[in-house]
């Protein structure tokens, strides 16, 4: 993840890059309809297999890293429902708590609320039990201390239960 305050299409397709240098290509990736990306003539389609792309980013998505670029459609906010939970998430749970000093102060709140969100939030797909810290990972105890782990700075507090 990382922040910037004009981005653009070459800017998109390092981060892209960046994301999937250890090998860990997503199959798609769902992106709104944004002027940077470039848009391409509606319709124009490439080679013998009729393939449609809105945007160059799409058409450099698929012929370069091999991923199926999804624009969300115009005027639908509710088809990024979960892109749109999360960033209210970030705001009201970490955002709206601090003063920023600089772009990177915002990146690195963003980053620990990240690692936050994913690791420690309980997830309903995950039957609400989260993966354990790396100090956490010995069996746990039915019984026992409950241990408050501070997330960002005490904003936010990750309750575990001792070993």
């Amino acid at each position: 993840m990382n922040v910037t305050t004009s981005p653009s299409l070459s800017w998109v397709k390092q981060q892209v890059r960046q994301f999937t240098r250890w090998g860990n290509v997503p199959r798609f990736l769902l992106h709104d309809n944004d002027g940077i990306f470039g848009q391409y003539r509606a319709g124009q389609k490439r080679d013998e297999k009729r393939l449609r792309y809105r945007s160059h980013l799409d058409l450099w998505l698929r012929e370069v890293k091999g991923i199926q670029g999804i624009p969300s459609p115009y005027g639908a906010p509710n088809a990024n429902a979960h892109v749109e939970r999360f960033h209210r998430s970030l705001r009201e749970e970490a955002l709206n708590h601090f003063i920023f000093l600089d772009a990177r102060h915002i990146l690195q709140v963003c980053r620990e609320y990240v690692t936050y969100y994913n690791g420690a939030r309980p997830s309903q797909a995950l039957h609400a039990i989260p993966d354990p810290y790396s100090e956490l990972l010995n069996p746990q105890a039915r019984t026992g201390r409950v241990v408050a782990i501070p997330v960002l700075g005490g904003v936010q507090h990750d309750y575990r239960r001792a070993a």
